[in-house]
């Protein structure tokens, strides 16, 4: 049996200062960012849910300045358009938490 080692880098600054932080509800290995500058210290390395990923939820930002529907935006990221609708309510001066 060969195990690999995989380094976990936090998606905020990556930076590899990252140790394991449990597990959340769904089982997934949840990190902790040992990083002094970060502003993000729990993460989780592989999302179930493409709506999780940071990326996705940065490009429904973007669309939604250019001015894409939701409808729009739902169908050509993948994600529901309610879930579009959730992530617009839950951003605050338009930054993703």
């Amino acid at each position: 049996m060969v195990r690999q080692l995989v380094k976990v880098r936090c998606p905020c600054c990556g930076s590899e200062k990252v140790s394991k932080n449990g597990h959340n509800r769904a089982g997934k290995q949840v990190y902790n960012c040992n990083n002094s500058d970060c502003t993000r210290h729990n993460f989780v390395a592989y999302y179930s849910y493409k709506a999780y990923e940071p990326e996705i939820r940065k490009q429904v930002l973007k669309m939604a300045v250019d001015c894409t529907g939701t409808r729009a935006t739902g169908r050509i990221l993948g994600i529901s358009k309610d879930t579009v609708s959730a992530i617009l309510k839950k951003t605050k001066d338009g930054f993703i938490k």
